[in-house]
């Protein structure tokens, strides 16, 4: 964990909390993503205000829903989401597989169905999202226009959801080229950040004997994503870094909500207690 020791004799408590812009970096991850749910419910509860927020991947989907103050209500409704099949495989939309194997609409329509907002304007937060040009192998920050382009084109996992043209690129996965897109909210003004990656290998309940080809292939990619994050890092450092310990959750458990959720909000809130740093 990454944590900043201030200077206590030069700055009070009060006058850090006046002065210091908080930015909060979000990563990928899929279902994991509702980790973050967790840390956000922690921040909100140990009233710490967030000034910016940026998102890759499924952290774009959540970081838009909880800069137009809908977070609560998407959490109530995946909560009651506990079957794989009824909840996960009947409300895919596939399409025919040119470029990738489904619509990725139902996300949109999720989105959809909370708020009525459709631009980055009308967020309560500012928020940028981040997305991969595929052709040009480039990183592409969206921060303003069209929010539902911009969330669509970053959770387009390559392959499974179908890319999405930006400004006449076309786009997948943010995840590939910044999976924890803390330097955006550096760009965008944050003084003090906070970094939450979903792709630390804490809390593998498995022995090597019980892998299988999905587990080998599920955390070859974890591994990879996780030193992309770290190596990431070197160039700016989180003044705090928050990975939940969810190894042992798929990127499709997506009925899994309650725990992931719950995961997420104690490492969030021990995390940011002990670091000082934000409450």
């Amino acid at each position: 964990m990454f944590i900043k020791i201030l200077d206590s004799h030069s700055i009070t408590k009060k006058t850090m909390k006046e002065h210091y812009k908080i930015g909060i970096a979000l990563g990928g991850g899929a279902a994991r993503g509702y980790a973050h749910i967790g840390v956000l419910k922690a921040v909100d509860e140990l009233k710490i205000p967030i000034d910016f927020i940026s998102g890759t991947s499924i952290g774009s989907f959540i970081g838009a829903l909880y800069s137009s103050g809908k977070l609560n209500q998407f959490e109530e409704e995946i909560k009651s989401k506990n079957s794989f099949i009824r909840d996960v495989l009947f409300k895919l939309d596939p399409i025919y597989p040119k470029l990738a194997v489904m619509n990725g609409n139902e996300v949109i329509k999720a989105f959809k169905k909370l708020t009525n907002i459709t631009t980055f304007e009308e967020l309560d937060i500012p928020l940028t999202t981040v997305t991969t040009d595929i052709i040009n192998n480039q990183k592409i920050e969206c921060s303003s226009g069209d929010l539902i382009n911009a969330i669509k084109a970053s959770i387009a996992i390559p392959g499974v959801l179908k890319p999405i043209y930006v400004d006449d690129k076309l786009c997948v996965d943010g995840g590939l080229i910044d999976p924890v897109p803390l330097e955006s909210i550096i760009k965008m003004g944050a003084t003090r950040t906070i970094a939450v990656n979903l792709y630390g290998l804490e809390s593998s309940d498995k022995t090597d004997e019980k892998y299988n080809i999905i587990d080998i292939v599920d955390r070859s990619a974890k591994i990879v994503l996780n030193n992309v994050t770290h190596l990431s890092f070197k160039q700016n450092e989180p003044d705090l870094l928050i990975e939940p310990p969810i190894d042992q959750f798929k990127g499709w458990d997506f009925h899994k909500a309650n725990e992931l959720i719950e995961i997420g909000y104690k490492k969030g809130k021990k995390s940011l207690i002990e670091s000082n740093l934000f409450t």
